[in-house]
């Protein structure tokens, strides 16, 4: 048996070891996996909200004894000062920050952080240096103003683009949300991808001199090729790591613009301009389940992706599998 062979060997024969030293590493780290099981539910709710909300989240009870109810049995979060059930507009709330997650990462995190890191690494030269730029230009400026000048500047446009679609097409009243959608991703796209773009550049550049991909190149396989089959499969792992460590900062932006009237506005529900409704010193007194119904999930949220990347991070960092 030739050396090679008994190299191939013990490497198949460790493989399922080591898928058993990754499992129990992930079961050690509770709060990782806590942080796991709440995004799991938190999906869950959002994507399923039809189907497990009990109550239509904009039906109103405008009776004295539906108003501002403490949470009971008929409604678990009690109900808003228009007679809402505080746990319906939660699990909507939960599928707006879905949405909007999902779409900033789609367009900005993958499509444009991924792509164009991963030219500015591979080529390098004039490309890099172009790409580079604009992304410290952009990051030197002040996001959250400028996202607020952005939206707020668009709120006209918004309005009567919004009025044309609900009498001329099938939306109806969710033509003004899908506007309001709209334009906040747009504005979040251009800020969302510079992360990203700054960790697959330094990955591709590492990887780009890697024996593989030189004989590739010697081959005469094309950029494309070189990019797709050979730099992008060893960038997905570290790159997952970062786009989870990003994910709260993407709906923070959405939460933030609600809460400040430039994003997504009532009766749709989010976590922003439901922490706008129950926020106050007197109101939060008085009724203080409508500023938590709306504000602890989005928190914890928060805190799950964070930690969830900081487990990723110990989980592919090579030392670790060292140790």
């Amino acid at each position: 048996m030739t050396a090679g062979t008994a190299e191939a060997e013990q490497a198949v024969a460790s493989a399922p070891s080591m898928k058993r030293r990754m499992f129990r590493l992930i079961i050690r780290k509770k709060l990782a996996v806590l942080a796991l099981a709440y995004l799991l539910v938190f999906y869950f709710c959002g994507v399923f909200a039809p189907l497990i909300a009990p109550y239509d989240p904009n039906e109103q009870r405008r009776t004295v004894e539906d108003v501002r109810q403490p949470p009971s049995a008929e409604h678990l979060l009690g109900t808003d000062t228009l007679g809402r059930d505080m746990l319906s507009r939660v699990f909507y709330a939960a599928r707006t920050t879905i949405l909007f997650t999902v779409a900033v990462t789609i367009t900005g995190g993958l499509f444009l952080g991924v792509g164009l890191g991963l030219v500015a690494g591979y080529r390098g030269g004039w490309v890099d240096t172009l790409i580079m730029r604009v992304g410290e230009v952009l990051s030197g400026l002040p996001t959250l103003f400028l996202l607020l000048a952005i939206t707020a500047a668009f709120r006209t446009r918004i309005d009567d683009a919004s009025y044309w679609l609900r009498e001329h097409t099938w939306l109806g009243d969710d033509a003004k949300t899908l506007m309001q959608f709209t334009i906040i991703v747009g504005a979040t796209v251009p800020f969302a991808w510079i992360g990203s773009s700054r960790i697959v550049r330094s990955l591709a550049l590492s990887i780009r001199e890697a024996d593989y991909v030189v004989a590739a190149e010697l081959y005469g396989a094309s950029t494309w090729r070189v990019i797709t089959r050979h730099i992008l499969p060893g960038i997905l792992p570290l790159f997952m790591v970062g786009l989870s460590g990003s994910m709260a900062s993407i709906a923070g932006a959405e939460v933030t613009l609600s809460f400040l009237g430039l994003g997504i506005t009532p009766p749709t529900p989010s976590f922003g301009n439901m922490i706008a409704d129950g926020a106050g010193v007197r109101t939060f007194q008085a009724t203080p389940h409508l500023l938590l119904s709306g504000a602890l999930p989005v928190v914890l949220f928060f805190f799950a992706w964070n930690l969830l990347g900081d487990a990723l991070v110990d989980l592919l960092d090579p030392r670790m599998h060292q140790r």
